[in-house]
């Protein structure tokens, strides 16, 4: 079955790298309810809401359309999301919460719909920084629902850090492997160890870069960050 034959049974159709078809029985213009990222209140999903499902290249379904968002290829995989109503207390508007999972290439769920602003932190889909979504912290758990970094943290930032990475807002360019995260704390950063499953450096400093395993730069700025440490906090000789 070709594209135009699906647009005759679909109302939005995306092409995957598989070959399968992410399809949406929902045109942008027929979303009346505004969903939201977190419990931020502020960030709307791009005008892509509905009910999402896929079909292989013969038009036959592999999943029902049921999610509310284009599916997002990490690894072998699919991270999904379902909607969940949620009430602000303070401003007594109705929101929406969007709660993250990952699914297998045959809808089998993998790891359980229900985190909060899920992200791939490597290429291959083995790690994803997630929060918990009832305290909100953030921790990472890997493709099999494994907690590799309690969720102890306000924030967490993958390795390598940002500026390192193609400069890019929408920047979908992820290192082939992760070894170390940045853990945020009351705006102070620090280190955790993926491998040794541990935190190495405590959330104590103000300004704080990753540019290689048990290599850390800072400083009395972001933009200057120029001492050089390891994982002992002993000044490093360039």
């Amino acid at each position: 079955m070709n594209k135009e034959e699906l647009e005759k049974r679909y109302k939005q159709i995306y092409e995957l790298k598989d070959g399968n078809y992410m399809v949406s029985t929902k045109s942008p213009n027929e979303i009346t309810e505004v969903c939201y990222f977190a419990h931020t209140n502020i960030d709307e999903v791009y005008g892509m809401e509905g009910k999402w499902g896929l079909v292989d290249k013969n038009g036959n379904v592999i999943i029902e359309p049921k999610y509310i968002y284009p599916f997002i290829e990490c690894g072998d995989n699919y991270q999904v999301m379902l909607p969940n109503e949620y009430k602000e207390i303070e401003s007594k508007e109705k929101i929406v919460l969007l709660k993250h999972g990952l699914i297998n290439k045959k809808g089998n769920v993998i790891i359980p719909i229900k985190y909060i602003n899920m992200e791939a932190m490597d290429s291959t889909g083995t790690y994803f920084r997630v929060a918990d979504n009832k305290t909100y912290k953030a921790g990472v758990i890997d493709k099999n629902n494994n907690v590799i970094v309690p969720f102890e943290y306000d924030f967490l930032v993958a390795s390598p850090d940002l500026e390192l990475m193609v400069e890019n807002e929408f920047c979908s360019t992820y290192p082939d492997n992760i070894y170390q995260v940045k853990v945020v704390n009351n705006d102070l950063y620090g280190v955790y160890d993926l491998k040794l499953k541990k935190e190495i450096i405590k959330p104590e400093y103000k300004y704080l870069k990753i540019i290689g395993y048990n290599r850390f730069l800072i400083g009395k700025s972001y933009d200057d960050c120029n001492t050089l440490i390891n994982e002992k906090k002993q000044i490093v000789e360039v």
